[in-house]
């Protein structure tokens, strides 16, 4: 993916059917919802992540995409604001 300035060159979700924001756990949500992160108190976040809607080939490809944490939790959607989806 593209950090060449800093998140705001990674672009938006990864959303190719126009889905609003929500959860991972959500039937309808961007296949960029891969929902909330913990890192442990040395700072490193461990992920294993399963998810029907990433695929490592085709259009839908996730390869090659950039994978961007942020400090606060997301809200999933759930926010009640425009942004929020």
């Amino acid at each position: 993916g593209d950090n060449t300035n800093g998140c705001m060159s990674a672009g938006p979700h990864f959303n190719p059917f126009g889905k609003d924001h929500a959860g991972p756990d959500d039937a309808d949500r961007h296949v960029g919802d891969l929902g909330n992160v913990t890192a442990g108190d040395d700072g490193v976040a461990k992920i294993d992540i399963k998810d029907k809607m990433l695929a490592l080939s085709g259009e839908l490809s996730i390869l090659g995409r950039t994978l961007v944490t942020h400090a606060d939790p997301d809200d999933l959607g759930r926010g009640g604001v425009e942004l929020s989806k």
